[in-house]
């Protein structure tokens, strides 16, 4: 709410501003700055800190003190990216974890205090001068994405807790579904697969026959069969095309992806719910990640919301279909009478 505040004053005022224009041109438009306080994961939801106007130049002095999260995560596979959109890399048993209680027995003392993670492959962090997720995106074979050396970094837990529930306000917020979220992944995956092959079946079919007949033309009439070429042209173009898709693109959309719907916040093995509260420069999927190992499996994080970040706390969060001037003058007098401050 104090960085809607400091940007309710976009520095034009009412004043006018054809004075000392030449000529007749038009009036330049008055343009507003607007900035975040940190980005979230695809898949994740929550408390997303935005400045307008002056308001982002102060972000970072708003956003000083701890992040709070929850996570779904989910034991017995890893994928790529270390959450439910990746892909399957490894399996492992987690029979042997005997209860969520356990778990947090077994894991809270280990993860609490100053640890030393890895960041994810998927994430902002620059080596070399390019960023992680680009290096993996463009690199389809994985083969030079298992060249980087990521340097392990120092981060601080200040708070960890391990439990069977989400919190209502936590589901409202959003959390995938991951279980769900990769069956039908899957499904789509598997019938795109089969549209593709049915294409090039097709493809292959047209090509067979455009080569035929441009063999009739020369042999027939003598004609030079530059429509046959023109075909193979368009077909060289779109192969082009295809091979350069190399990004994986999610299957689903804000509107579409499958979310644990409220009331169905408990969980149970394989899964379980973790609530953290750490310092700047925490990957909670690297977190849920180490876990998995901490416990002899693997672990992969299938849902996250940011519940607070600096004072900005999931309550007093406004959901981005209620992003009017309206809402936002109404959140911005709610956030001053909370913290004591007049708002005209």
């Amino acid at each position: 709410d104090r960085g809607y505040k400091e940007g309710g004053d976009n520095g034009g005022g009412g004043g006018n501003n054809n004075r000392g224009r030449r000529g007749g041109g038009r009036r330049k438009k008055q343009m507003m700055k607007v900035g975040h306080g940190g980005t979230l994961d695809p898949l994740a939801s929550g408390v997303l800190v935005l400045g307008v106007g002056k308001g982002t130049t102060m972000l970072q002095s708003y956003l000083q003190g701890d992040k709070c999260y929850s996570a779904a995560c989910e034991l017995g596979y890893e994928t790529d990216t270390l959450d439910a959109e990746g892909k399957l890399v490894r399996t492992e048993s987690w029979n042997h974890v005997e209860s969520i209680e356990a778990v947090g027995e077994k894991i809270v003392p280990k993860f609490t205090g100053k640890i030393k993670q890895v960041p994810p492959l998927y994430s902002a962090i620059r080596i070399d001068g390019k960023r992680l997720y680009e290096i993996a995106r463009k690199d389809p074979t994985g083969k030079e994405a298992e060249d980087v050396e990521i340097p392990e970094r120092e981060v601080e837990i200040h708070g960890l807790e391990v439990g069977a529930v989400l919190e209502e306000g936590v589901i409202r917020s959003g959390v995938v579904d991951g279980p769900t979220y990769r069956e039908k992944a899957r499904e789509i995956e598997d019938a795109a697969a089969a549209a593709a092959v049915s294409a090039a079946a097709a493809l292959a079919e047209t090509a067979s026959s455009t080569e035929a007949k441009d063999g009739e033309n020369k042999e027939g009439e003598g004609g030079t069969g530059d429509e046959g070429g023109r075909d193979k042209k368009r077909r060289r173009r779109n192969n082009k095309r295809n091979n350069n898709k190399n990004d994986k693109k999610n299957p689903f959309d804000e509107k579409t992806v499958p979310s644990i719907l409220p009331d169905h916040g408990d969980l149970e093995l394989p899964q379980f719910a973790l609530a953290v509260r750490c310092g700047g420069g925490t990957y909670i999927r690297s977190l849920v990640r180490d876990i998995g190992y901490e416990l002899g499996t693997v672990a992969t994080m299938t849902g996250l919301v940011r519940t607070k970040q600096g004072p900005f706390v999931l309550e007093d969060a406004l959901r981005r279909e209620d992003w009017s001037a309206n809402e936002i003058y109404s959140a911005i007098r709610r956030g001053g009478e909370k913290h004591g401050t007049k708002v005209e």
